[in-house]
C-alpha cells in the first residue's frame, strides 16, 4: 500500500513538473512574442522620427538664412508635437516654431499636419503674410480632423524675415516671442487663441517686431516652463526662464544651448520629463 502511494506521488509530481514546464514555455512563447512585437513598434517609431527629422528645419539651412542661431530640441519621447520648420520663398524666409497638440506618435502626427498646411499655405496658395497662413492652416486643420469636435492644432509662432526690406513680421497662436534689447525682457504680443479650433475664431493678428544689431531674440513652447523640478517639485515657469535667458543672453549661441540644457537637467532631477521642450534663440 506504501508503495502504492508512493508511486501515485511520484506520477502526480512528474505530472505538475509537466504542466510547470509547459507553463514556462507558454511564457516564455508569449514574452517573445511581446518582445518581438515592442521591437516592430519601436521599429516603426524610429522610422517615423526618421521622416519626421526630415521636415524639421535643417541646420545648414538655418545657419544660411539666420547665421547666429541655436535649437535646444528635447522631445520628451521618441518623436515629437513640437516642431521648427523653416523655408524660403521668393525674398521671405519663414521659421514657425510650434507645439502640437499632444506629444509622442499623436503629437508627431500632428506635427507632420501642421508643417504640411504651412508649407501649402506659402508654396502653393502663395501666401505671403505669416498671419494669413495660420488662417489658412487653421482652415484646412478643422477641415481635415474637426468633423469630431476635435480641438486638435497647434500653439506657436511663425517668424517672417524680408531680405530686401531687413523687416521681421510674425503672427503668434497663444504663445509671445521674447526679445531682450539693451539689457531688458520684452514678452511681444500674441493672439490667445490656436492654430486649429478653439473657442474663439477670429482672423490673426499680423505683427511687427521692432529690433536692432544685437538683440536676441527666443521662440519657445511650453514644455520648459511647466517642466516640474527643484527642491519642491513645481513647475519651472515663464518669469524664470526668461530671467535664465536675460541671464545667458550675451553669451555664445553655442553656449547658450548648453546653459539651457544644463538648467533643464539639473531643474528636472530624476522626475519624469513631462512634454516635449523647444528653445530657439536668434542674435540679430
Amino acid at each position: 500500500i506504501m508503495l502504492l502511494f508512493i508511486v501515485k506521488g511520484y506520477r502526480q509530481k512528474q505530472k505538475a513538473n509537466e504542466v510547470i514546464t509547459q507553463q514556462k514555455i507558454d511564457v516564455e512563447q508569449k514574452n517573445s512574442l511581446i518582445e518581438e512585437k515592442q521591437k516592430e513598434i519601436l521599429d516603426s517609431i524610429h522610422y517615423a522620427k526618421r521622416i519626421q527629422n526630415t521636415l524639421l528645419a535643417h541646420h545648414d539651412f538655418l545657419n544660411d538664412n539666420i547665421p547666429n542661431n541655436f535649437v535646444y530640441f528635447n522631445p520628451k519621447d521618441i518623436v515629437s508635437g513640437d516642431f521648427y520648420w523653416a523655408t524660403k520663398h521668393g525674398n521671405n524666409f519663414y521659421l514657425a516654431v510650434c507645439d502640437s497638440t499632444g506629444h509622442g506618435v499623436p503629437g508627431a502626427f500632428m506635427s507632420l499636419l501642421s508643417i504640411g498646411f504651412l508649407s501649402e499655405a506659402i508654396k502653393e496658395k502663395n501666401i505671403k503674410e505669416p498671419n494669413k497662413i495660420f488662417d489658412y492652416a487653421r482652415k484646412r486643420l478643422i477641415e481635415s480632423i474637426a468633423n469630431e469636435n476635435q480641438k486638435d492644432g497647434f500653439d506657436g509662432v511663425l517668424l517672417r524675415f524680408h531680405k530686401t526690406s531687413n523687416t521681421i513680421t510674425y503672427a503668434a497662436a497663444n504663445n509671445r516671442p521674447v526679445v531682450i534689447s539693451n539689457g531688458e525682457v520684452k514678452q511681444l504680443e500674441c493672439n490667445k487663441m490656436p492654430v486649429g479650433k478653439g473657442e474663439k475664431i477670429e482672423e490673426f493678428s499680423l505683427f511687427s517686431m521692432n529690433v536692432n544689431k544685437g538683440d536676441a531674440v527666443y521662440l519657445y513652447t511650453d514644455g520648459y516652463a511647466d517642466q516640474f523640478g527643484g527642491e519642491k517639485g513645481k513647475k519651472f515657469k515663464y518669469k524664470p526662464l526668461n530671467a535664465l535667458l536675460l541671464s545667458i543672453h550675451e553669451n555664445t549661441l553655442h553656449n547658450q544651448r548648453k546653459i539651457i540644457d544644463t538648467a533643464f537637467s539639473d531643474w528636472k532631477g530624476n522626475l519624469e520629463q513631462v512634454d516635449d521642450v523647444l528653445v530657439v534663440g536668434i542674435r540679430i
